[in-house]
């Protein structure tokens, strides 16, 4: 059967493309639209960061959205648009890190994993430029700040190391308690003990 090319090509990079969105619209509807959406999905964002789109091409972009965790996004937006989109909210300071051609990460859960699968594509492709800043409940920070949040421990983690001093406790609290009878009785037998 015979398919034109210009609706294999249409096909394909729809499917290829399908987890990384390209926000760009030419009518004000959808614009609108594109707004809407991206307002919609940095609503749940915990993160986000960006780094330049210039030295990048399509096929690592696949790479890097293919190795973000689920939950995590990476989103080509025109800076004008995604002021819009995150007016009024607490990613409204995303604005002092829209200047050029930015990729932008959103992530929902797991920033410890998606930080780490950026550097591990960046590694990959031994690209210099990294994170150029981020922001985390309307505070901007840089790459790295971004780096260090990063590099703290996940919720289970933190509920490992809860349960693990918890633990612990009874524990240290036993020794404690079996030890004050013994030094008494030892106390004891010396005060009473004849002098020599």
């Amino acid at each position: 059967m015979f398919t034109s090319s210009r609706l294999q090509t249409s096909t394909r990079s729809t499917t290829c493309r399908s987890s990384l969105q390209i926000q760009m619209g030419k009518s004000l509807a959808q614009k609108k639209e594109i707004v809407s959406k991206v307002h919609e999905r940095i609503s749940s964002a915990q993160l986000m960061f960006s780094l330049k789109l210039e030295k990048v091409t399509m096929p690592e972009i696949n790479n890097l959205r293919n190795s973000l965790p689920a939950g995590t996004n990476a989103i080509v937006i025109k800076n004008r648009l995604l002021k819009r989109a995150s007016g009024g909210t607490p990613w409204s300071a995303t604005d002092s890190l829209g200047k050029g051609s930015n990729l932008w990460v959103v992530i929902d859960d797991d920033v410890k994993g998606s930080i780490k699968a950026f550097k591990d594509w960046q590694k990959a492709t031994k690209k210099e430029d990294g994170i150029i800043g981020g922001v985390v409940e309307g505070m901007v920070y840089d790459s790295k700040g971004i780096e260090a949040i990063g590099s703290l421990p996940t919720k289970l983690e933190l509920y490992a190391q809860i349960a693990g001093a918890i633990q612990a406790v009874p524990a240290k609290l036993a020794g404690t308690v079996k030890e004050i009878p013994q030094k008494s009785a030892r106390a004891i037998k010396l005060a009473f003990a004849p002098d020599q």
